[in-house]
């Protein structure tokens, strides 16, 4: 059967608000029900590069001491959590996640938190779990960052933060259970797999309650807000000079001059959605004589991991900056914190012009 046609696929997102847990639910049916595929998501993790731990059980969504709610918890034979999956379609990280998961697994022997997320939200989710690892790491050092592989963050000595996307994940145990000769389980898993691959390739997702709420719309209201805020406090702070404004179909933006460059701070939830978890963004100059000496001088941020310099293909590979916000605090304190990151840009071009 194509997994384009799964009934649930076509359930999921129109009678849950939440296609996640049925995925969680449809996945843990699954892998409860057979040891032999419960060893096949140890070894697909172990052909990402990260070492398998050894996992006897699978629950849903039990809190861990800390307040970690996966949606998977994978034990050993001593009960202890050693393998959490966390199923991701579209739905934002919330506070806890990673960091409070991965501090929730035992140090001591073999762990992993294993995030599966659509191909199409791959790149852009690896770069917010990375970020906020690092985040995590400048205030406290329970683990190290060793060396990146593929989709595997090496957090300590026998802990590892895996990303895979659904498709060849489900597709790996799939070719397992026919291997088995276990129809049941393969056909179980092409319909989960219908509704992965829904998730992944639908360009419009029925609408949810939730998505017309007036939080959301609050929120957009603010982030355009934020973009005026934003530039005047770097201008009274001397950080640049003001400049004009203006607006398209799905954007807004104003220009900021930094060191007498143009560039643009720009609301978009176009590049928010496709490029970064951020709506706030600092666009290169539209002068693209400008962009070598600017990509020179800026050539730090690049070098950060992940990288700070991006690149939109629907606007000429133009360069950009995302501008993160700071969760969980005050108003004056987000405003602050992308000041001090444009501080920090125009710190970058004068050094290089000196």
């Amino acid at each position: 059967m194509d997994p384009n046609d799964s009934l649930l696929g076509h359930l999921a997102t129109r009678l849950s608000t939440h296609p996640e847990n049925v995925a969680t639910e449809a996945l843990a049916f699954i892998l409860r029900r057979h040891e032999y595929l419960r060893r096949a998501v140890l070894r697909f993790m172990e052909s990402l590069g990260a070492p398998p731990p050894q996992v006897v059980s699978f629950t849903t969504q039990r809190s861990e001491e800390n307040a970690a709610r996966p949606d998977l918890r994978g034990a050993d034979e001593s009960g202890a959590p050693v393998l959490f999956i966390e199923a991701k379609f579209w739905a934002g990280l919330t506070d806890k996640q990673p960091v409070t998961y991965l501090h929730a697994l035992p140090s001591d022997r073999p762990t992993a938190l294993l995030v599966l997320a659509p191909e199409a939200r791959r790149q852009m989710l690896w770069r917010e779990l990375r970020l906020r690892c690092e985040e995590d790491l400048q205030q406290r050092s329970p683990f190290d960052v060793g060396p990146e592989r593929p989709a595997v963050l090496q957090m300590g000595p026998q802990k590892v933060l895996v990303l895979a996307a659904w498709q060849p994940f489900l597709e790996s145990l799939q070719s397992t259970a026919r291997a088995q000769g276990d129809h049941a389980s393969s056909e179980n898993l092409n319909q989960l797999l219908g509704l992965c691959t829904r998730e992944d390739t639908t360009a419009f997702l029925p609408l949810r309650q939730e998505d017309l709420s007036a939080d959301i719309g609050r929120r957009i209201y603010q982030f355009g807000a934020l973009v005026d805020e934003i530039c005047e406090a770097a201008v009274a702070a001397k950080v640049c000079k003001k400049g004009t404004s203006g607006g398209s179909r799905m954007s807004y933006w104003r220009t900021v001059q930094i060191e007498g460059h143009d560039f643009y701070l720009f609301l978009s939830p176009w590049r928010w959605h496709t490029l970064a978890e951020t709506p706030l963004w600092l666009e290169f100059p539209s002068q693209t004589e400008s962009w070598n000496h600017l990509l020179e001088a800026l050539s730090p941020l690049a070098l950060r991991t992940p990288s700070m310099i991006l690149r939109d293909p629907s606007n000429s590979d133009t360069p950009l900056i995302p501008l993160h916000l700071k969760l969980g605090v005050e108003h004056h304190e987000v405003v602050q914190t992308v000041v001090d990151t444009l501080r920090g840009i125009r710190d970058l071009i004068v050094a290089k012009s000196a």
